[in-house]
């Protein structure tokens, strides 16, 4: 029987080294915690961190995405008050944040962190750093075999919601009633038999979907 808790999969900090210039060894103090994946820095900088998702917070537009707060106070306990290091991925994102590599002060990667912990899903963005990435879908797929975090309830869940379909090309995956799933072309078309096959292929979903379920679905399943 699996434990149902949150754990480290050993004691793995996954330390990569990228050949990335961008990277520089110089820190910043953590003071505000906006959600799972986004802080705010001393200077007032927002820092997004890179290559991770986890779910949505609400707000007046839109429900409490299941898991949502969990992995907030996750990493409020990790980072909050706390100076980390980062490497820029993107200066600024479509929302003027920065997108970044994050690392705590021992080393240790925060968004490897979420992912090996269940807090959060693999998000792939461009193919610079394909090895990384990589590395970070191995940490998924353990924390899905061993039913951390979140996963304990997502997968159960997502195993009943139906097939979906992937975009090879954007490594994102849409329900197929969802009509920007007619946008993909054939060929870059995978079908997965459900949304865990996908996650467990590195595939994350489309938000403009809208496939993560809010803390009511879950409790209704």
């Amino acid at each position: 029987m699996v434990k149902k808790r949150i754990f480290f999969l050993g004691i793995l900090c996954f330390l990569y080294a990228t050949a990335l210039s961008a990277f520089a060894d110089t820190t910043h103090v953590v003071t505000a915690i906006v959600d799972g994946d986004t802080l705010i820095l001393e200077n007032g900088k927002k820092v997004r961190i890179a290559f991770v998702d986890t779910p949505e917070l609400g707000d007046k537009k839109r429900k409490q995405q299941y898991f949502s707060s969990t992995a907030k106070k996750f990493i409020a306990n990790k980072v909050l008050g706390r100076e980390v290091s980062l490497q820029k991925i993107v200066a600024n994102d479509r929302y003027k944040r920065l997108v970044a590599i994050v690392r705590l002060r021992n080393g240790c990667d925060l968004g490897a962190l979420l992912v090996q912990n269940g807090m959060a899903f693999v998000y792939p963005h461009g193919m610079k750093q394909s090895s990384y990435i990589t590395e970070l879908e191995k940490l998924q797929k353990k924390a899905m075999d061993a039913r951390v975090g979140m996963w304990d309830k997502i997968i159960p869940y997502f195993k009943n919601t139906g097939s979906v379909i992937g975009n090879r090309r954007s490594r994102r995956f849409f329900a197929l009633d969802c009509k920007f799933s007619k946008e993909i072309a054939n060929k870059n078309k995978v079908p997965f038999i459900s949304a865990v096959d996908a996650f467990y292929n590195g595939y994350a979903p489309a938000r403009i979907c809208k496939l993560w379920p809010n803390d009511t679905e879950i409790l209704e399943q």
